[in-house]
């Protein structure tokens, strides 16, 4: 939750699954008598009050926001990180005391990469490394439709965008979510090559098609077989991996219509079984 300018902490996230013995927290904190200003992982005992780890991610005043933080725990509980911007930015190991920090500054700042510390984030995606797989992915693309066209798949193009949401998949897949001011795109993203495997254009931005990070709802279905992409409550695009299929009815306002076809809808049970 933000806080009020009066008050020393300005943003404070805390995760949102954790291994049952600890807890871990981000905040970001203008300074007070006994803490410097700057943005701070810590990780404390569930039945203690006291914190057994801390760690500095960045110490200049950033324009970082609650929906830029996300903390992440490794599959066997003994790591605890912090991305920032979707990039891992600073890891705590809890069972052998070592810790590791990028120094942050701004977006273009270097995250964490090395696979050994990354090992067992299995549900963290660099958000930077999928902008450049989708990159060359449109490359590609577009050499297939004209070979004539002059395209180097080695030039790097600024990573901008406007937003990304993804869910984790089986087999080192995620769903991904871009809309990079201009569409949305929904991408079948395979982490270990750092490849796209499929994509489906979901919407052209405009007056009638003005969406924001709070309306998008992305998942898998429960047997892992299609991920999906819901807009404004209805679900606007499905990759089925396993049929290698696609379905989509593309969004040209609020009014248009979602996919209903069960069929399709079939293993996202779960989503209209929720309480409103």
């Amino acid at each position: 939750m933000s806080k009020s300018p009066a008050d020393p902490v300005r943003v404070f996230v805390g995760n949102v699954s954790a291994p049952e013995e600890y807890d871990a927290f981000f905040e970001d904190t203008v300074g007070d008598k006994e803490t410097p200003p700057g943005g701070y992982l810590y990780v404390k005992k569930r039945d203690a009050e006291e914190v057994i780890r801390h760690l500095a991610i960045y110490k200049l005043p950033l324009e970082v926001k609650e929906g830029d933080i996300e903390i992440l725990w490794s599959s066997d509980g003994k790591k605890c990180g912090v991305s920032v911007w979707g990039r891992m930015r600073g890891i705590i190991n809890i069972a052998d005391g070592r810790e590791i920090s990028a120094p942050l500054a701004d977006h273009d700042s270097p995250a964490i990469t090395d696979p050994e510390w990354l090992k067992g984030f299995d549900t963290y995606l660099d958000q930077n490394q999928f902008i450049r797989a989708r990159q060359r992915y449109w490359k590609r693309m577009a050499k297939h439709f004209d070979p004539s066209a002059q395209i180097s798949e080695e030039e790097e193009t600024p990573i901008e965008t406007n937003f990304v949401l993804y869910a984790t998949g089986p087999d080192d897949l995620f769903g991904v979510f871009e809309d990079n001011g201009e569409t949305g795109y929904w991408y079948l993203y395979d982490s270990r090559t750092q490849c796209i495997v499929e994509h489906l254009l979901i919407y052209d931005r405009s007056e009638e098609v003005n969406v924001v990070v709070r309306d998008v709802w992305v998942g898998w279905s429960d047997d892992g077989a299609k991920c999906g992409v819901a807009v404004w409550n209805k679900m606007r695009g499905i990759i089925d991996r396993v049929k290698k299929e696609e379905g989509r009815i593309k969004l040209e306002s609020r009014s248009t219509p979602g996919i209903v076809d069960p069929k399709w809808l079939k293993g996202f049970e779960y989503l209209y079984s929720k309480p409103n």
